[in-house]
């Protein structure tokens, strides 16, 4: 087991995060289950280390539905949108405005709207999360 964090291998891109539950039949009672108890999770799956980690230290990880792409959707990476699945966005939209990768080291800034700025710097020992 790895003790050492590589911000050469974390993801980070500008892609907005989806999610749809299990796509097959279910009673009323199982649907209601599955949407409680995973919506929230896989969404957060879905997105970047760096914006889950943002979205849990500032607890805005509330979801809508969504009804159509969200602004920044990118059919070519996410696939063509289908109106007929049920899907799920985050109610507070998040902006990847930089991102500088080296040897061992990744640095992410983002516009959270009225939640400011932030930034975070990631090292094989360490990681700072600051608002700018």
């Amino acid at each position: 087991m790895p003790i050492d964090i590589d911000p050469e291998t974390i993801h980070v891109d500008d892609l907005p995060g989806i999610w749809s539950p299990v796509q097959w039949e279910l009673d009323e009672n199982e649907r209601i289950y599955e949407l409680e108890s995973q919506a929230t999770a896989s969404l957060l799956w879905s997105v970047d280390a760096p914006e889950t980690i943002l979205r849990l230290l500032l607890m805005e990880h509330a979801i809508d539905r969504a009804f159509g792409p969200p602004d920044g959707y990118n059919e070519e990476t996410q696939g063509e949108w289908n109106d007929e699945l049920l899907t799920f966005k985050f109610k507070r939209p998040i902006k990847l405005i930089r991102t500088e990768r080296e040897s061992n080291y990744l640095y992410v800034e983002y516009d959270f709207g009225d939640l400011g700025k932030w930034a975070l710097e990631i090292e094989p020992d360490i990681v700072n999360i600051s608002r700018i």
